[in-house]
């Protein structure tokens, strides 16, 4: 099981699949398929051998003669070039993947949420208590979840959810004795499934 972000990101991975490199970077075999589909993204026709490894490189914040050792396996990429090479690969390659596959499928207009549910409304029945509830009416909400999935993550996209939850159904905000908002209804707990009809 999982927490909010969690559920989301995989029933949102679900729902708009794309391929990825499932092997990690720090595995040759990850880490090349990384470099190979940036060569790819930056191959022009007609280049000479290696242009295209030279710009996938560039293009990463990388140095051209490093990103040659590493094909070559002479060295292997430190943490911290991995970390500069994995963000290159998923601003690159995995999410313009997954702008087009959610733009082909649109966002969903029903959600159906299983976690700890507690909404800012007194008269709610069962608040914090694991329950399912089908929220509908929720397409231009899922279109916010879905664009803070793809440019900043499963949380920022926990975090619209519980937002435009809260809007779609008028739950106010709560706000605590030093005035810090949070949304009027939120997921809680670490058994939280997300289904889309």
């Amino acid at each position: 099981m999982a927490d909010l972000a969690g559920a989301l990101d995989a029933a949102l991975r679900a729902r708009y699949r794309v391929s990825e490199v499932k092997t990690p970077i720090t595995q040759r075999r990850g880490l090349l398929a990384r470099m190979n589909q940036l060569e790819k993204l930056h191959q022009r026709k007609g280049d000479r051998p290696g242009a295209a490894g030279r710009r996938a490189a560039e293009s990463a914040g990388i140095p051209p003669d490093q990103w040659t050792r590493w094909k070559k396996g002479q060295r292997t990429p430190s943490a911290r070039s991995q970390r500069r090479l994995e963000r290159a690969y998923v601003e690159q390659i995995t999410l313009p993947a997954y702008r087009k596959s959610t733009q082909g499928k649109g966002a969903p207009s029903k959600v159906t949420v299983t976690a700890q549910i507690w909404w800012t409304d007194s008269d709610k029945k069962n608040n914090g208590k694991q329950r399912t509830v089908k929220l509908t009416g929720m397409k231009a909400a899922m279109r916010a979840v879905i664009r803070a999935w793809i440019a900043a993550g499963p949380e920022a996209a926990a975090n619209a959810l519980e937002r435009g939850a809260a809007a779609v159904y008028r739950v106010p905000d709560n706000v605590d004795s030093d005035g810090n908002r949070t949304p009027g209804i939120q997921f809680k707990g670490d058994e939280v499934e997300i289904e889309f009809p």
